[in-house]
C-alpha cells in the first residue's frame, strides 16, 4: 500500500525558520515515502531574507526543482499557503510541473483516496471561497519586510508572545469548528469522502481529533522553537 508525508509551515527563506534542519531530521522517512504533500507555507515571501521577488521566486523554484530530484521515488504535491501563494511565484509553477513530472501543484486544497489536504489559513476566521481569496490577495501581491521587522518577529517567537497569541486564538475546538464552516461552503460534497483532514498554519500541532466523524490532524511548522509534526499515512 502506497504511503505518503505530509508536512507543513517550513516558512524557508525567512531568518524565522528552521526548516532545512526540520527536513535533514525526516530524511529517511521522505525517502521512504511514495508521496509527499508540502502542505501551504514552504517558502514565507513576507518575512524573506530575498529583498528582491525576481530572486525570491527563482530560489522557490530551484528549491522545488532539487527537492523533487533529491526525492525521485515520490509524488510530490506542493499545496500554497498564504505565505506562498505569490503570484509571482505561482505563474511559474505549471511550468515547472511540465518540466518536473513528479511534481503537482495546488491552489487551496489536495483530495487523495479519504485523504483531505488543505493550509489551514481557511480557518483563520469564518470564511467561505470567496473569502479565502479576498484574505490571500494582500499575500498575492505581497512585499517583504524589513529585515529589522523580521528580526524583530523572531525576537518576539524567542521569548513566547507568539505563541501566546496562536494558542489564544487557535484553540482546537474553535479551528475545527471554522475549518469545517469553510470545507462545508468550498467543497459541499468533503464529508462523503473524507476520514483524515491534515492542516497547518496555527502551528500548533495535534494528531486524531475527531469531529463529525473526521480524524483532523495538524503538523506544526518548521520555525524555531516550535513543534514539527509530520504525519505519514496510507493511502
Amino acid at each position: 500500500m502506497p504511503r505518503g508525508i505530509v508536512i507543513s509551515d517550513l516558512h524557508l527563506f525567512s531568518v524565522r525558520s528552521a526548516g532545512e534542519q526540520r527536513l535533514a531530521s525526516i530524511r529517511d522517512d521522505l525517502a521512504a515515502a511514495d508521496v509527499i504533500v508540502l502542505n501551504g507555507d514552504t517558502f514565507d515571501f513576507r518575512w524573506s531574507h530575498f529583498r528582491d521577488e525576481e530572486k525570491f521566486v527563482e530560489a522557490a523554484l530551484d528549491w522545488l526543482r532539487r527537492f523533487a530530484a533529491t526525492y525521485p521515488q515520490a509524488t510530490i504535491h506542493f499545496i500554497c499557503g498564504n505565505h506562498d501563494c505569490l503570484d509571482a511565484l505561482t505563474v511559474c509553477l505549471d511550468d515547472l510541473a511540465q518540466r518536473c513530472p513528479s511534481l503537482s501543484w495546488h491552489e487551496t486544497h489536495l483530495l487523495l483516496g479519504t485523504h483531505l489536504f488543505v493550509h489551514g489559513d481557511c480557518a483563520h476566521r469564518r470564511m467561505d471561497a470567496v473569502g479565502l481569496g479576498r484574505y490571500r490577495e494582500v499575500f498575492k501581491r505581497e512585499k517583504p519586510r524589513a529585515a529589522w521587522l523580521a528580526q524583530g518577529y523572531r525576537v518576539v517567537d524567542r521569548i513566547g508572545i507568539t505563541w501566546l497569541a496562536h494558542r489564544s486564538h487557535f484553540g482546537v475546538q474553535g479551528t475545527l469548528e471554522r475549518l469545517t464552516w469553510h470545507l462545508d461552503r468550498a467543497i459541499p460534497e468533503w464529508r462523503a469522502t473524507t476520514r483524515d483532514c491534515y492542516f497547518g498554519h496555527t502551528h500548533l500541532p495535534f494528531r486524531g481529533r475527531s469531529l463529525d466523524g473526521v480524524r483532523f490532524h495538524n503538523t506544526g511548522c518548521g520555525i524555531a522553537g516550535s513543534r514539527f509534526a509530520p504525519v505519514m499515512f496510507e493511502i
